[in-house]
C-alpha cells in the first residue's frame, strides 16, 4: 500500500522541518522547562503564524480547514524535533472551541490561540480529582475537556501551575492534586464530537512519537556509518544493520497505518474507527524499539546526557505511557479482533 503526499503537502512537511529545525533545535528541548514565559510565547506566536494550531478548525471560523493527513505531517516534525509545547493537544481542541460560534468565551479563546496570543497546557482530568498538565509553565493556563453526554462537552480553564521536567525533560508537565477551576463552559456539539476529539488525540500523539522516534533512528544509523571498529564501520556488522533496517520497516508500517486511518476518517469511511486502533499499536511497538535500539547502536555514550538519544527515548516513553494508559497492547488487539464495534479510541492520560 502507498499513500503518497500531495504537492501541498510535502510542501507542509518541508516547511514544517525547516521550521522547527530553525527555531527549535535540541538545545531548546534540553532547557524546556527552565525557558520563560515570553519565550514560550514568543514561539507559540512564531508557531500560530504557519497556521498549524488552526488547521483542522473549520474556515468559517477563521481556521485553515484542512484533514488530519496534513495535521498528522505538522505532529510528526514536531516529534522530530521534540517541540516542547503542546501543539498537538490545542490543534485537536480548536475545532470544538470553534463549534462555540463567533461570540461567547470559548470562542474568544480559540481565537487567542490561533493568533498566537496563548496556548493551553494540556490537562489530564482523573476520576479522584487531581490533574496532570502537559506544557504546564508560569502564566499557561490549562484546558480539559470532560465528556457530559452524546451532545455536550465541557470545557473547563485551569489556573497556571509552574512545569518542571519529568519523565520527558523537552516538555514541562505538572501534577496538581487540587487543580484550581477559573470557569467552566458546557458547549452544546453534534453527536460524535468526543469520539472524534479522542480519536483525533490519539492519531496525532502516534504521530508525534513516530516523529521523535524516526529522529532516534537516523542519529543511529548516522552513527553507525562513522563510528568504526576493526577499521570499518559498525554498520557493516550485520546484527547492527539488520536491527536498524527491522526499525525502519517497523516505524514504516506504523507511519502508513496512522496514514491510511487519517484518510480514512477525513473522508468519513465506514473502516475509520477500526482503522484508528491499529496505529497507536504499531506505533509504540515500533517506535518503543527503534528508540531504545538507538541508545544500544550508541553503546556507552548512549546513556550519557551529552548524547540526544535519551531524549528522544524518554519522549517515545511518554508518549507511549499516554497512549496506553487506558488501552494496553492486548487491549487494542481486542478491539481489532472484535471490529472495532462500540470500542473508543480513549482519550490518553498522562502519567506523572
Amino acid at each position: 500500500m502507498t499513500l503518497p503526499l500531495t504537492e501541498d503537502q510535502r510542501m507542509l512537511q518541508d516547511a514544517a522541518q525547516r521550521f522547527l529545525a530553525e527555531r527549535h533545535p535540541s538545545s531548546a528541548a534540553r532547557d524546556a522547562a527552565l525557558r520563560p514565559l515570553g519565550a514560550r510565547l514568543a514561539l507559540w506566536g512564531e508557531i500560530a503564524e504557519q497556521g498549524w494550531p488552526a488547521l483542522l478548525a473549520p474556515a468559517a471560523a477563521g481556521g485553515l480547514g484542512l484533514g488530519l493527513r496534513e495535521a498528522w505531517i505538522v505532529a510528526e516534525a514536531a516529534g522530530r524535533h521534540l517541540l516542547s509545547l503542546p501543539l498537538t493537544a490545542n490543534m485537536v481542541v480548536l475545532p470544538t472551541l470553534c463549534e462555540a460560534g463567533i461570540d461567547g468565551v470559548a470562542a474568544q479563546w480559540a481565537r487567542t490561540m490561533m493568533d498566537g496570543g496563548a496556548y493551553f497546557a494540556d490537562a489530564a482530568l482523573r476520576p479522584d480529582g487531581s490533574a496532570f498538565f502537559e506544557g504546564a509553565g508560569e502564566g499557561v493556563p490549562a484546558l480539559g475537556v470532560r465528556n457530559l453526554g452524546p451532545r455536550t462537552l465541557r470545557l473547563e480553564r485551569y489556573a497556571p501551575v509552574p512545569g518542571a521536567a519529568g519523565l520527558d525533560p523537552t516538555m514541562p508537565v505538572a501534577q496538581t492534586t487540587r487543580p484550581e477551576l477559573l470557569d467552566g463552559i458546557d458547549l452544546p456539539v453534534e453527536a460524535g464530537t468526543w469520539r472524534r476529539l479522542r480519536t483525533r488525540l490519539c492519531l496525532l500523539r502516534s504521530a508525534e512519537l513516530l516523529g521523535a522516534a524516526s529522529a532516534a533512528l537516523d542519529i543511529a544509523a548516522a552513527y553507525a556509518r562513522e563510528r568504526r571498529q576493526f577499521d570499518r564501520a559498525i554498520g557493516a556488522n550485520q546484527a547492527i544493520k539488520h536491527r536498524l533496517a527491522d526499525d525502519w520497516m517497523a516505524l514504516d508500517d506504523a507511519r502508513l497505518a496512522g496514514m491510511a486511518a487519517a484518510s480514512a476518517l477525513d473522508a468519513g469511511a465506514a473502516s475509520a474507527d477500526r482503522d484508528s486502533l491499529y496505529v497507536p499499536l504499531l506505533a509504540v511497538e515500533g517506535g518503543r524499539r527503534a528508540a531504545q535500539n538507538a541508545i544500544q547502536v550508541h553503546g556507552a555514550m548512549g546513556v550519557t546526557w551529552e548524547c540526544d538519544a535519551h531524549l528522544y527515548l524518554k519522549r517515545v516513553l511518554r508518549l507511549s505511557a499516554s497512549l496506553h494508559a487506558e488501552a494496553s497492547c492486548s487491549e487494542l488487539l481486542e478491539r481489532i479482533w472484535e471490529g472495532g464495534d462500540g470500542g473508543e479510541v480513549v482519550r490518553p492520560t498522562m502519567p506523572p
